[in-house]
């Protein structure tokens, strides 16, 4: 389970930022777990609101090239080649400091706090900790990597197995951990793992791209639960037909010069061999004792996010895995969203500790009469400063007076920040110009004749 993650230097995340799924609060009455006996509670969900441009998308998109760096770096960048980590634009200094990402996770009921540093060239730093809880808290040391194009790697002796022959094979662009995962190294496999299987990242905004995932689950046994919520969510749909075709020939091709055209070293399918294109997928209404088939691209937005959704969300709940959605509120009706954060907030549906982080607007979810509402440790708030870095800040800092001051109501007043600032004088200057714009220009005034 994910406890902390921190990030520097990422796009508008210039200085540290750090979001918790730490409890501060007791909450009886949602799926808290304890992944580590006799230490912290940790929160099943999460979320971020802000306005628009404040920096939600940004940090978890941190999140994601923290994973990505974890699962790629190693088998996937190439030697020598420059790492995109997108560092601070708006000081000109910031390109020149290290990116840093850092998660605190508890696995097999083992805390361990792993990070990393890079620059546009190579990894800067990296290091993993973990941490044992007798009669007080110890922090161990397992390895740590610093120096010239992060070179130095030091071990200590609750690090087992292979080591120095990994170390060996790490590029300057490399991660070590994605080095160790690579040739299998017992210890680090299991945290290479999480960044790699346990971790979904999902744009809510891009149904298409998480598709195959809901897909799969019907293809594997999971129709009868992708069903049930279907028709939960109350779309009138009884079923699903979908079947994946191969391209033709002119889409083949257009493909593959896609391909090439952006990658000319990636491998190109043998010309017998057979290309998949996007899958059909009709949904299938009752309408007045009759059947008809729709395909997805006429069914509503919302539909087609929510069902897409499905396929990550069950996945999710089974394994007990961290889902970050990006922008949840896309097309979906805000009593829709409450209902998935609740799967999650709620014991009986989340029995495996699944985890759920996601940036919204959406202010129903702090309300009281939302199913899945969400408690104030769960909340956090992002702000943009005149300098266009982001400040995220926890709803706990502000002091809640509980029957005299509503949450709810208090967000959208901007009592916690995070909200858009308007300023009517320059709608107002606008309004003007545009409706000067817009007026006739008068005739040119004929002077009088003498006759």
């Amino acid at each position: 389970m994910l406890l902390r993650f921190r990030v520097a230097n990422f796009a508008s995340l210039r200085d540290e930022q750090e979001l918790s799924l730490v409890a501060l609060d007791e909450h009886d009455d949602l799926a808290v777990r304890r992944p580590i006996p006799e230490d912290v509670a940790v929160l099943p969900a999460a979320a971020i609101f802000g306005g628009n441009a404040s920096g939600k998308s940004n940090l978890l998109e941190a999140v994601r090239f923290m994973a990505l760096a974890v699962a790629n770096s190693h088998q996937r960048w190439k030697p020598g080649a420059p790492i995109a980590r997108n560092a601070f634009r708006f000081d000109k200094s910031a390109g020149d400091r290290p990116s840093e990402f850092c998660v605190d996770v508890a696995l097999d009921g083992v805390h361990y706090e792993y990070g990393f540093s890079v620059d546009d060239q190579v990894v800067c730093g990296e290091w993993l900790y973990s941490f044992t809880r007798r009669q007080r808290r110890v922090r161990r040391v397992l390895f740590e990597r610093s120096g010239p194009g992060g070179d130095s790697i030091r071990f200590s002796e609750h690090l087992k197995g292979q080591k120095r022959a990994i170390a060996d094979l790490v590029r300057p662009n490399s991660l070590y951990l994605s080095a160790a995962a690579a040739n299998n190294h017992p210890q680090l496999t299991r945290l290479y793992q999480w960044f790699e299987r346990e971790l979904i990242y999902v744009d809510a905004g891009n149904p298409p791209l998480h598709l195959a995932q809901t897909l799969h689950a019907i293809s594997a046994g999971d129709r009868e639960s992708v069903m049930s919520l279907l028709n939960y969510a109350d779309l009138g749909i009884t079923d699903v037909r979908h079947e994946t075709r191969p391209m033709d020939r002119e889409a083949r091709e257009r493909l593959i010069a896609f391909i090439q055209a952006i990658n000319p070293e990636a491998p190109i399918p043998d010309e017998n061999s057979e290309v998949l294109g996007p899958p059909k997928v009709d949904f299938v209404h009752q309408v007045g004792g009759k059947e008809y088939s729709l395909p997805l691209r006429y069914e509503s937005s919302g539909t087609a996010s929510w069902f897409a959704l499905l396929g990550p969300i069950m996945h999710a709940l089974q394994k007990g895995k961290l889902l970050v959605v990006d922008e949840l509120n896309a097309f979906l009706h805000p009593l829709l969203a409450s209902e998935l954060v609740r799967l999650f907030q709620e014991p009986q549906f989340n029995r495996q500790g699944a985890q759920i982080i996601f940036n919204t607007h959406d202010v129903t979810l702090l309300s009281k009469l939302s199913g899945g509402r969400l408690r104030r440790d769960q909340v956090w708030l992002t702000d943009r400063g005149g300098d266009g870095a982001t400040e995220l800040h926890p709803l706990t800092q502000y002091r809640i007076r509980e029957g005299l001051d509503n949450v709810f109501r208090g967000y959208l007043l901007g009592r916690y920040r995070g909200v858009p600032i308007f300023d009517d004088f320059l709608l107002a200057e606008a309004l003007t110009r545009q409706t000067e714009s817009h007026v006739a220009p008068k005739p040119p005034q004929q002077q009088a004749s003498c006759t």
